[in-house]
């Protein structure tokens, strides 16, 4: 009866687990969609002036700039909550 209940248990979640992995990719995607659309220049690299157009990423760009260089990479855009496109 128990292995019964663990079988159903993981037939129940093995779905649920493939929903969410698609979800992140699906997230993954949209963010590497957005950082290019973001990045006008295509230098890899967000400025600032860049994301004045985004008003989401201009007002976190300090705190998303994890190495204070005063750009923000794929890496440390990739760790943001998605962007709005408007300002």
């Amino acid at each position: 009866m128990k292995k019964l209940i663990i079988i159903t248990s993981l037939a129940l979640i093995a779905p649920l687990q493939a929903q969410a992995e698609n979800a992140a990719l699906a997230s993954s995607e949209a963010r590497a969609q957005a950082f290019e659309t973001i990045d006008a220049n295509r230098d890899g690299k967000i400025t600032r002036e860049e994301a004045s157009a985004f008003s989401a990423l201009e007002v976190t760009f300090d705190k998303v700039d994890t190495n204070k260089d005063g750009t923000l990479d794929a890496g440390e855009f990739s760790r943001t909550h998605p962007t709005r496109h408007s300002k």
